[in-house]
């Protein structure tokens, strides 16, 4: 019989070898560099680790990517379910399928098949496919070429990561989640045990589906490990009383704005690990679905809240817009990534920029008076004006006319620069195009980048005076991301002392102290803050920043549908206050002295004092502010003996004359300043023998601004109006004689206003007052309205 077959192998050696070249071959190139490239869940982790959403995968499967580790308990259970050799055979188990042999045998029906879980790993990369020798044959090779490639942690992991658990979820981490709402490391030994059978048969049993034969399975499962010792007979009677979870659960929801920003910015099918605080983003939702619930009665239907760490840059929390509603209310919008226009909320960073180039004193008078600038005639939301108001108080109260004016001062292309160098990503078009209106809301900005330069602005001043790389570091709200820096970030763009002046000026703010929010929150900690609305109420915005969080806030309608009422301080500001009230009370910042000065200033004009400033107060202000000039209204001025006229060298004898300063504004500014300061003391009129001249620049035309074009108005009956001009006088006993185009149309005393229907085309009008004091101003009438 040996010299039989040593004859048929001498006769086909070279068959033979023939055979097993191309066989080995095969077998060291059998597997492919990946076995599994499934499509995969995008899954979005709390800082903490623990889920706060995940996108199902291209192919409908709950899949999520592959875990780096196994947890303990559900390894166990697995090993003595599917394969209590594992560790010793080498990917095929021979007493495994012998044992599986005789029980088919004895069954007469296939029972069991007897493979390792490294062959169920190549039938699961290879699709499931059929039955059959020729398939066993192949997952039998390939499952010993897998076990020669990676070690039993990284098999157990790859079958652990693509396992069917029932439905459309696949793999370990998507089963955990779908049906106990936890992860799995968190799993008791019976939701493990649960898991571990669910691979064996996942379109027969799985949870909400044939669960007698389920809690059969896992039950003998239990007892296993009660056998083995890995249960004590207390552990394992009580995991026998754990209920088989029902059908499947729903995923979180926490974040699903920000889950959808990570998709669209590349980060499809992975795990992220984001910064989000997870008690802070719950506590959030549900300050946005209180304040939700109330806006609705005025058919304001969304909002959106994000809250930055300072010192990090990192996103806290992350409410792209309200819950979605039955209706289709723009919900799915991510608000703090679109566009808005931007109200007043840019108007601290115009004081800041200000400051900083020496252009302004926190309590500089700036004029409120009616203004026109070319074409452009702001108004203030008010309709009033106080004729002149410090600028802190301009920029807390939120005053359009003197922010109009500061920018044109400071310059619109000057501004547009600086905020797009401060991170704002919106103004693709040139300053000409958004002109005066910029710091009023003619530019749209978005709630990330404004909450990013408070930021900003906040880390300069924790870090005063040691800069360190990276003070215009973008947000960020992942782990290990690469933040966005400029290429000079050593070097903040603005003074930390033009930062804490700002700051001090927001802090002012006026609150709306009918909200029981604000005072609860007054206790806990300062905050800087503003609010801003849009023209024709669609946009309310509220930023906060302290040491150590920034929060930003919007509502509105996503569609742009304004409402009336719908203003920051109203609508914006309470949730602002709210999501304050949920952080620990915030620390203020360090005064940077090192970057101030203590200088005389003058208390009526917020000026630095000059010789003639009669009241005087020692303040801390900006380094940069002491290029600034000095006092312009404080005047000495010539009174007779009795100190009621006015009196000069032509009238009076110089020996007799009395001196005395005077705080002097120009007559317009006068005009509206005299009505909210009582305590203002106007100029003396001259002595009626001093027949004055000149009249110290006492006459002003209010309106027509010069060379302005205007519109002559048309009544409901279809006949031409008259417009309304008016002018001012420092006295009010003193006449005034108008004249258009050297024609006299009327005279005024006290209440210096005309009505005139000036034809179409250019007009000149004049002024004349009793002494002889003249001013004229052109303009043109280009239609009628």
């Amino acid at each position: 019989m040996l010299c039989r077959i040593s004859e048929l192998y001498s006769k086909y050696r070279y068959l033979l070898l023939c055979i097993r070249i191309p066989l080995f071959v095969w077998f060291l190139f059998c597997l492919p560099p990946e076995l599994f490239r499934p499509p995969s869940s995008t899954v979005l982790l709390d800082r903490m680790g623990d889920l706060l959403g995940a996108k199902i995968s291209d192919d409908g499967q709950w899949r999520f990517p592959a875990g780096k580790s196994v947890p303990s308990k559900f390894k166990t259970c697995i090993l003595q379910f599917e394969d209590r050799d594992y560790y010793a055979h080498h990917g095929v188990s021979f007493k495994a399928m012998g044992r599986a042999l005789m029980q088919n045998i004895k069954a007469r029906r296939v029972v069991s098949g007897g493979s390792t879980i490294t062959m169920q790993v190549i039938r699961l990369s290879r699709k499931n496919k059929a039955r059959s020798l020729y398939e066993k044959g192949v997952e039998f090779m390939m499952a010993i070429r897998l076990e020669m490639r990676y070690n039993k942690d990284e098999i157990l992991e790859m079958y652990a990561s693509n396992a069917p658990f029932g439905s459309n979820v696949v793999g370990l981490e998507a089963a955990s989640w779908r049906y106990f709402g936890r992860s799995p490391d968190k799993l008791s030994w019976a939701e493990s045990a649960t898991l571990a059978v669910l691979p064996n048969a996942p379109s027969l049993i799985y949870p909400g589906h044939n669960p007698i034969h389920l809690l059969h399975k896992r039950n003998r499962l239990l007892a296993r490990l009660r056998l083995i010792g890995v249960l004590d007979e207390t552990a394992y009677r009580l995991a026998l009383t754990e209920p088989l979870p029902g059908k499947p659960l729903d995923l979180p929801h926490l974040a699903p704005h920000l889950l959808n920003r990570c998709v669209s910015e590349g980060n499809k099918g992975q795990i992220l690990h984001s910064t989000i605080d997870p008690s802070l983003q719950k506590r959030v939702l549900q300050v946005v679905a209180i304040h939700h619930r109330d806006l609705l009665s005025n058919k304001i239907c969304n909002a959106a809240v994000l809250v930055l760490s300072v010192k990090t840059g990192e996103v806290l929390s992350y409410v792209g817009n309200t819950e979605k509603d039955t209706a289709d209310e723009g919900n799915d919008v991510d608000i703090i990534q679109a566009p808005r226009s931007t109200g007043s909320i840019l108007k601290p960073l115009l004081y800041a920029e200000m400051l900083n180039d020496g252009k302004l004193m926190p309590k500089m008078l700036i004029p409120d008076i009616p203004t026109q600038i070319g074409s452009y005639a702001p108004k203030n939301f008010s309709q009033s004006y106080d004729g002149a108001v410090p600028a802190n108080r301009a920029l807390s109260r939120s005053l359009n006319i003197p922010a109009v004016r500061m920018l044109n001062e400071y310059g619109v292309e000057r501004y547009h620069r600086q905020l797009k160098a401060l991170g704002l990503t919106t103004l693709q078009k040139p300053a000409a195009y958004y002109g005066l209106s910029l710091i009023l809301g003619g530019a749209e900005a978005k709630l990330w980048d404004l909450a990013s330069v408070y930021a900003m602005m906040g880390r300069i001043l924790n870090q005063y005076p040691h800069y360190k790389p990276g003070l215009k570091t973008r947000p960020h709200y992942l782990y290990g991301e690469k933040t966005k820096t400029d290429k000079q970030d050593t070097l903040p763009l603005l003074n930390p002392s033009s930062i804490w002046c700002t700051f001090e000026a927001m802090v002012e703010v006026n609150r709306p102290d009918e909200e029981a929010n604000w005072r609860s929150f007054a206790s806990a900690g300062k905050i800087a803050w503003k609010t801003g609305t849009s023209f024709g109420f669609r946009d309310a915005w509220a930023i906060g920043v302290n040491a150590d969080f920034v929060v930003a806030v919007w509502v509105g309608n996503a569609n742009g549908e304004g409402r009336p009422g719908l203003t920051g301080i109203s609508a914006a500001a309470p949730l602002l206050f709210d999501v304050f009230a949920l952080m620990p009370g915030g620390r203020w910042f360090r005064k940077p002295t090192e970057d101030m000065s203590r200088i005389p200033v003058c208390s009526l004009s917020g000026h630095r004092a000059s010789e003639y400033c009669t009241q005087v107060d020692t303040v801390e202000v900006p380094l940069t502010s002491l290029q600034t000039i000095s006092c312009p209204y404080h005047q000495l001025v010539h009174l007779d003996h009795t100190g009621k006229w006015r009196v000069d060298s032509d009238c009076e004898s110089v020996n007799a004359m009395k001196h005395e300063v005077f705080f002097v504004l120009p007559p317009v500014i006068e005009k509206y300043y005299r009505f909210n300061n009582p305590n203002y003391k106007p100029l003396p009129e001259y002595r009626a023998d001093c027949n004055q001249k000149t009249g110290g620049n006492s006459l002003a035309i209010i309106y027509p601004k010069k060379s302005s074009r205007i519109y002559v108005p048309v009544q409901i009956d279809g006949t031409t109006g008259k417009t309304v001009f008016e002018a001012t006088h420092r006295s009010n006993t003193t006449a005034v004689y108008w004249h258009l185009d050297d024609v006299f149309i009327a005279e005024t005393r006290t209440i210096h206003q005309v009505e005139i229907n000036p034809s179409l085309g250019k007009h000149t009008l004049t002024l004349v007052d009793e002494n002889g004091n003249s001013v004229s101003q052109s303009f043109e009438v280009v239609g009628k309205e």
